[in-house]
């Protein structure tokens, strides 16, 4: 008699649990956000590949985040011209503009742990050294471009963000802020998905 009182505290407190995880929301549908669902970290490539998508929607007749002949970050760029070691971190992905008037460039980095602080500091010295290589060499908005520039972090994640896509007319005021904007906010929104 008692097994049988056992097993049946047993049930109810088991049916009990999962009438609690699947609570309602009150629209007479579970609500199942918190169960069965992973969330994944996205790798820096992801995250570059979705600002790129985003500038691509935004300009499309320019469709890159770096239209001026982008070139890939490999592991000695990212040492000698951004100042990371490769050990420093898990996966990374940029271009910069390959033409020498063009200051541009977007960087994604995710450190390894305890890494992050000593890459947000190499983007700064980076973002630094850039702004200083074009502070003579205003043309194609080169001043106001590093002007809007932004290193930004979240978690494990850092980005060097120095883009932005000259306007039609020549003859309008350059104002970047809007697409280092659009670049920082696509960042943050894809470093976590579902």
């Amino acid at each position: 008699m008692k097994k049988i009182v056992v097993l049946l505290m047993a049930l109810l407190c088991a049916v009990t649990f999962v009438s609690c995880s699947n609570s309602s929301d009150g629209s007479g549908t579970a609500d199942n956000s918190l169960v069965g669902e992973v969330k994944e970290n996205a790798t820096s490539a992801e995250i570059f590949d979705a600002i790129n998508s985003a500038f691509a929607e935004k300009y499309p007749d320019v469709g890159a985040v770096i239209p001026n002949a982008p070139q890939d970050v490999d592991d000695a760029v990212l040492k000698d011209k951004f100042g990371i070691d490769v050990d420093d971190v898990e996966d990374y992905k940029g271009q910069i503009a390959g033409m020498m008037t063009n200051c541009d460039m977007l960087l994604i980095v995710r450190a390894k742990d305890g890494k992050i602080d000593s890459v947000r500091s190499s983007l700064e010295s980076a973002k630094e050294a850039q702004t200083e290589q074009f502070a003579s060499y205003g043309v194609m908005g080169n001043s106001e471009r590093t002007a809007a520039a932004k290193v930004v972090t979240n978690g494990d994640y850092a980005a060097l963000i120095m883009v932005g896509v000259l306007p039609d007319d020549p003859d309008a005021a350059l104002d970047f802020d809007s697409d280092v904007k659009l670049a920082e906010d696509t960042f943050n929104k894809t470093i976590v998905r579902t």
